[in-house]
């Protein structure tokens, strides 16, 4: 397990997988096996992977902490960090300096849209935008009751994200704070009425089912209040289906297009 550890630790500072076995030359579904520890690679393809990687044979297996601490170049830790942290700046920057022209939207919200893994079932979440010291936050919480509640289980999850207002849209990304295995981003327009109620827009996720398909769905905020009793909120939310579901939300989340149209765009108040 230590070189499965070592080798997905080299492997992080190329772009993909695919990448790095292209230029090694190494058949991807068998690279997947030592990646998983279903196989331990030949003398030959270590010898490769080795030189490929600037390391000895020796090093390679060594204890995962050890080889982290000794072997890595710290030089590749931080220029990785480097890289990365102008996006990071940018976004706290952001988040920060837009603050002030979001405090508005404070407060808890259903969300509606039509469910990424389950196809033609409206799902139902509640959100809570809150003020944060860098800026908005918020929370997702998703309750999901199977359809064929025999043979699954309920499911609760929970997603942290931030809100940020660019060029009069609202953005939302978050991470789902539990299995930490889906990103979403959401993009709302704003609302012009003195009394916020609804807040339209489209979601980008990946399905939760298998084969965790990435999808875009049109969305809605519904707002419920500046303060709640969630256990009583959190009871209505789950699968539902259309016809369960008031008739002007689901005119706000269908997701018809014209075939005309080149694009699948949002739709807004």
């Amino acid at each position: 397990m230590d070189f499965v550890d070592n080798l997905k630790l080299l492997c992080n500072h190329y772009s993909s997988i695919a990448e790095v076995c292209r230029k090694i030359d190494i058949n991807r579904t068998q690279f997947n096996k030592y990646l998983n520890g279903q196989v331990h690679p030949s003398k030959s393809n270590i010898r490769i992977i080795c030189d490929f990687f600037g390391v000895e044979e020796f090093e390679i297996m060594m204890p995962h902490n050890q080889f982290r601490q000794q072997i890595l170049p710290a030089s590749s830790e931080k220029s990785l960090r480097s890289n990365l942290a102008p996006f990071f700046e940018k976004a706290i920057k952001l988040r920060r300096a837009s603050s002030g022209t979001l405090t508005r939207y404070v407060g808890w919200y259903y969300e509606y849209y039509y469910s990424l893994g389950y196809p033609g079932k409206v799902f139902q979440s509640l959100i809570e935008i809150r003020p944060g010291d860098d800026g908005l936050t918020y929370k997702r919480y998703e309750r999901l009751i199977p359809i064929i509640k025999k043979k699954e289980q309920v499911t609760h999850c929970l997603y942290d994200g931030i809100v940020i207002n660019l060029c009069d849209r609202i953005f939302l990304l978050d991470v789902e704070s539990l299995t930490e295995n889906e990103i979403t981003q959401t993009i709302l327009f704003p609302s012009y009425r003195s009394q916020i109620k609804q807040l339209h827009g489209l979601k980008l996720g990946v399905s939760s089912r298998s084969l965790r398909f990435p999808a875009c769905t049109r969305v809605l905020y519904d707002f419920v209040g500046k303060s709640i009793n969630f256990k009583r909120a959190f009871k209505h939310c789950g699968l539902y289906e259309s016809s369960e579901v008031d008739a002007k939300i689901i005119k706000s989340i269908n997701n018809n297009k014209d075939p005309d149209d080149p694009l699948f765009y949002a739709q807004g108040e």
